[in-house]
């Protein structure tokens, strides 16, 4: 039907085109050899849309597989200077000079849902000389919650939770940084939001792990429970949140030489406030009592530790001010140890994909006083 609509039309244009042109109309033979022609080009033009179409479906397959696929991550630059640090390192492995720009983190954050409900994740990090395993877990929707298994933050302080891409100031307070060393760990989770917006997780993990090999230490391993409350309608003021982990822990007081390998108590007891209102204030505490690692001779200590944190958002302006206080006292038992820190800082976001920030900060037990300029990029 189509090729006669063709030839029809082929015919008609032909008479006119003679007609209009004061020429003896075409012959037959001409018209057919014209006719031969077109049909020729025609069958050309329907080859090329097959490859096309076979070139678009095939598209569309790998389109299909990488939909599934999300690939992120952020870079952060610094400038730093360090009054604790000396003017020239010593060790030029691993020491750093009083003032240094430093890639601090350079991160690569691949996650795959292969099916509804399921999500693998793996993330590492290569600003150091090797690639670091930051997480690498499986995550699975069961009922109301969800099962986490595998390498991941261990879920109990909000400070161990938040990304260092969202921090404000440049590192965590060290009683997250001490007693959440790596702030990772291996094991089983379960988190579950129930009625009015609480939130319960409870977990087992490993404890403490290898250097080498972050295989467990101990067979005794340690459990966790946290429970978060919404302060306000659905949350509208912030939340506040307890916890609690308990287990064994197992290290080498010695050297590699002479090892002295004994257990220790891992207990965190964790009591947790975020607190934020219409104005752009923010603030957010957690304090944290417990038992570490010690010395050989008591390898058990009993530890303390807080922080908070206040921010202000500065209206119609792409700007936060913001200050930290944090103390850890790594063994009570002993007088005038304790690791203090003021912070104060502004962040500039300069587009939603980067940002800057300058922080100072004042430190005792060491001393020091710690300038950071830092630009991170997010992709």
């Amino acid at each position: 039907m189509q090729k006669g609509v063709v030839l029809a039309v082929v015919f008609f244009g032909s008479l006119m085109t003679a007609w209009a042109s004061g020429k003896d109309p075409v012959t037959v033979e001409s018209l057919q050899r014209e006719m031969a022609r077109l049909e020729s080009e025609l069958q050309k033009m329907k080859e090329q849309l097959a490859q096309i179409l076979k070139e678009q479906k095939s598209s569309q397959k790998v389109i299909q597989r990488l939909e599934p696929i999300t690939i992120r991550g952020y870079i952060q630059m610094r400038y730093e200077k360090n009054t604790a640090l000396p003017t020239d390192a010593s060790n030029v492995t691993t020491d750093r000079a009083k003032e240094t720009f430093r890639l601090r983190r350079s991160r690569l954050d691949v996650r795959v849902t292969p099916v509804k409900g399921v999500l693998y994740r793996i993330h590492v990090d290569g600003s150091g000389r090797h690639i670091a395993l930051m997480d690498s877990y499986l995550q699975m929707q069961v009922g109301d919650g969800t099962v986490t298994f595998g390498h991941f933050k261990v879920p109990l302080l909000e400070e161990v939770i938040e990304s260092s891409a969202d921090r404000w100031t440049p590192e965590r307070a060290l009683v997250s940084d001490r007693l959440f060393f790596g702030l990772r760990d291996r094991g089983i989770a379960y988190s579950s939001v129930l009625d009015g917006g609480k939130e319960v997780t409870v977990g087992l993990f490993s404890g403490t792990l290898s250097r080498d090999t972050q295989d467990s230490l101990t067979t005794r391993k340690s459990w966790m429970l946290r429970l978060a409350v919404p302060i306000g309608r659905n949350g509208r003021w912030g939340k506040a949140w307890i916890g609690m982990m308990d287990g064994i822990g197992r290290r080498n007081f010695g050297t590699d030489a002479a090892p002295n390998i004994l257990n220790f108590q891992r207990e965190r007891q964790v009591i947790g406030l975020n607190l934020r209102s219409r104005e752009g204030l923010v603030f957010r505490s957690e304090w944290v009592r417990g038992r570490d690692f010690g010395t050989a001779a008591r390898p058990t200590a009993r530890v303390h530790g807080w922080y908070a944190l206040v921010g202000y958002q500065v209206p119609d302006q792409p700007v936060i001010l913001y200050a930290k206080r944090d103390l850890f006292d790594p063994d009570r038992a002993t007088p005038r140890n304790t690791f203090s820190r003021w912070a104060l800082g502004v962040q500039y976001d300069v587009n939603r994909m980067s940002r800057m920030n300058l922080t100072w900060e004042n430190q005792k037990n060491p001393s020091a006083t710690v300038w950071t300029f830092q630009t991170q990029l997010r992709y």
